[in-house]
């Protein structure tokens, strides 16, 4: 048999360099399709944490600016109009920031309400977004040769948990739509001012000019600080025109710098001169400076800088891991990879060179422009680290270190939670506080005024202001006023003060600069009598007090519109009651309070601090049996406390006084159309008992229609 000739089989043996483009490509695709993935689920994370007890803390003073300009009409909107008002006359402000943030804000809250949610979104969806748009920015430099190949997971990843974010992406204020259109406006530079080896030799889309174009206007309409970063897009100009058109180069150039000098000496006019604004920003070193910066946007807030030094060093020195990586092969640095370094670099020498001329420095939130730039150039000395093929440094280095610095976010979030100082002012509970208390025949003045839109938010005003509107004896009003004299503020305080039968002060302690000194509170503690001040949480001064116009201890016998006497045991007597006009057709008393007055005597000195608890009822028909006792069908409103919360407890009366506590019935909403219908039905159910045992003291002695059961005496329900 004859051999086939070898030359007739070609071999078919593949050779090991040249793998199969088929299979190269698959791996191509699912790499790429894990890639988008791990996106989608960093993008899911930070939604998630971001919107997590969003509406839990109390909105503060500064994001009640932003709810103000967000629901006004859009021409003042976009010129930054705030109106600030005492009650009686108003001032116009102008808002230390431009429109563009506040304008998707007042698109949202007209959808969506004013819920501390909706007054959010547009800050979650910004810090959310923030992670695709640093991914994308970090891909573009990866293709370009600028930055490690893992970088863009890493940023991505730092963005997702970062606390500076978390902090700003949960209030209603523009830092993070800022963070976020500093990265897009940034990346879109890239694109269409430096498309160095791109593989395209047609230039940049039409598309890219476009976005260029809106990403830029949008972050220069977001916040001031943003012309910081012109200086940066002028020399990207600049390199990009000077070798074939230098002319044009330096016309570009000069148009961005001096645009944003026009801008900056607009928002110094505005704000400085107009009105005296930034007076609480303050001179800012070098030494001051960075150190406040590195641990805002790398532990964050919530992590005291003095404890948590350490590793802000460490963050920073990987971020440093990220520049050297750059500078060791230059052309990494042309490639685009200077661009995060001058977007984290220009800013903070402005700042520097600003604060030379004028303070212009308050806290890391108003450079939080420059945190894309610096959480890319972390993410890529991580990268950096973990490009080391070596077993060492995967053990002792990269791994490790990655682990620590997820370690040191994921702390600085949980102190967000759950630490107490990372609270809001507890304005709801002022709301509670006051929405428990306030009756017809009550003064409500907040201090400051210009804080008068969070006190609407929260406290009760507007069954304020609808029962005054019904007829009721009831005003608010912004302490000190607008006026520039103090003999007439204090004039005016005289006049309103005199015609309330009780005086709540709600003072917050944010921004007092209509009295520095506290003449307000001087005023009223010397002309008219604090009987109490309840402290609610807060980073500044968070109180209510309670005045009367007169001191309420009196020797001499007042005047009782219900001269009804009740002893309590052998020592406690109620001298007579009053009960506020009947306003109950109206409906006033479905959320404001009855007014009810108690003149109360001690028949001997006691040692024993007592409460009395004082009832609306409704009672069965009497007529059959008036000698029965009056059987309740049910409560319509209730107040249980010591006369006047203890401000004037029981240990300190004597023989001979009466006093005339100015107390309320809280309303039950739902009983009031009976009590309309019924009047004749409802009695006052009044006990008293010791506060420590509550043991109560039996009725000894009665006089006028009332009825007892031993321990409850029963009083007829008449108004004034």
């Amino acid at each position: 048999m004859q051999l086939p000739n070898k030359t007739a089989i070609p071999r078919q043996t593949p050779s090991p360099r040249a793998p199969d483009k088929a299979v190269s490509t698959q791996l191509r695709t699912g790499l790429h399709t894990g890639l988008r993935l791990v996106l989608l689920f960093l993008v899911l994370a930070a939604f998630a944490r971001l919107t997590w007890q969003v509406g839990a803390k109390s909105i503060w003073w500064d994001e009640s600016l932003s709810l103000q300009r967000a629901e006004q009409g859009w021409l003042p909107l976009l010129l930054g109009h705030l109106i600030m008002v005492d009650g009686i006359d108003s001032q116009l402000t102008i808002d230390q920031h431009p429109f563009f943030y506040f304008l998707l804000q007042g698109i949202l809250v007209r959808v969506a309400g004013i819920s501390e949610y909706a007054l959010r979104f547009v800050s979650v969806m910004a810090a959310t977004l923030f992670v695709p748009a640093l991914w994308t920015w970090s891909r573009a430099l990866v293709r370009r040769g600028s930055a490690p190949p893992a970088t863009p997971v890493f940023v991505a990843l730092l963005a997702t948990i970062s606390p500076f974010y978390l902090w700003f992406g949960q209030e209603a204020r523009p830092y993070t739509l800022w963070a976020l259109l500093a990265v897009l406006s940034t990346y879109w530079l890239l694109r269409v001012a430096w498309p160095l080896a791109l593989p395209s030799t047609h230039g940049p889309s039409r598309g890219a000019w476009f976005a260029y174009g809106v990403t830029l206007a949008a972050l220069l309409a977001t916040h001031y600080y943003s012309v910081f970063l012109l200086p940066l897009h002028a020399l990207a100009w600049f390199l990009r025109l000077y070798t074939r058109r230098p002319r044009l180069a330096v016309g570009v150039a000069g148009t961005l710098l001096l645009g944003g000098a026009a801008v900056s000496a607009l928002a110094n006019y505005r704000i400085i001169i107009l009105q005296g604004g930034g007076g609480n920003f303050s001179a800012i070193r070098l030494d001051v400076l960075v150190p406040d910066l590195l641990n805002a946007y790398s532990l964050g807030l919530s992590v005291d800088i003095n404890q948590g030094w350490w590793l802000d060093l460490i963050y920073g020195a990987v971020a440093l891991v990220g520049v050297a990586w750059l500078i060791w092969r230059p052309r990494r640095l042309w490639a685009g990879g200077w661009l995060p370094v001058l977007v984290v670099g220009v800013p903070v020498l402005a700042v520097l060179v600003l604060n030379l001329i004028i303070p212009a420095y308050m806290t890391a939130r108003h450079l939080s422009l420059i945190g894309g730039g610096y959480l890319l150039l972390l993410g890529m000395g991580l990268a950096a680290l973990w490009e080391i093929r070596r077993g060492y440094v995967y053990l002792w280095g990269a791994a490790p270190l990655t682990l620590l610095l997820v370690a040191g976010a994921g702390y600085s979030t949980l102190n967000f939670y759950t630490d107490e100082i990372y609270r809001h002012n507890d304005f709801e509970a002022v709301g509670r506080y006051l929405a428990s208390n306030m009756a017809d025949g009550d003064l409500i003045l907040l201090n400051p005024p210009f804080s008068w839109r969070i006190f609407e938010y929260y406290l009760p005003l507007d069954v304020l202001d609808r029962a005054a509107a019904q007829g009721a004896q009831v005003q608010r009003l912004g302490v000190p006023r607008f006026v520039d004299s103090w003999a007439t503020r204090e004039a005016e305080l005289a006049a309103v003060t005199a015609a309330y039968r009780r005086i709540w002060v709600v003072k917050l302690g944010t921004h007092p600069f209509l009295d520095l000194e506290g003449r307000t509170e001087a005023w009223l503690d010397a002309n008219l009598f604090r009987l109490n001040t309840r402290q609610f949480f807060s980073h500044s001064e968070l109180s209510v007090t309670n005045y009367v116009p007169q001191v309420p201890v009196t020797w001499d016998a007042p005047p009782m519109p219900q001269p009804h006497s009740v002893t309590f045991g052998d020592q406690i007597r109620l001298a007579g009651y009053g009960v506020g006009t009947d306003l109950s057709d109206t409906g006033l008393y479905d959320h404001l309070g009855l007014p009810v007055t108690l003149y109360w005597q001690t028949l001997a000195e006691t040692d024993r601090r007592y409460k009395y608890r004082l009832r609306l009822v409704a009672v069965a028909d009497e007529d059959s049996d008036p000698d029965a006792d009056p059987q309740i069908t049910q409560e319509a409103a209730l107040t249980e406390r010591e006369p006047y919360d203890g401000a004037i407890p029981t240990i300190y009366w004597a023989p001979g006084q009466t006093i005339v506590e100015y107390t309320e019935l809280a309303a039950h909403a739902n009983h009031w159309q009976d009590l309309r219908q019924n009047p004749q039905s409802y009695r006052l159910a009044l006990e008293v008992y010791d506060a420590e045992t509550l043991e109560k003291l039996p009725v000894s002695a009665m006089t006028g229609a009332a009825h007892s059961t031993g321990e409850t005496v029963f009083l007829p329900y008449a108004t004034d």
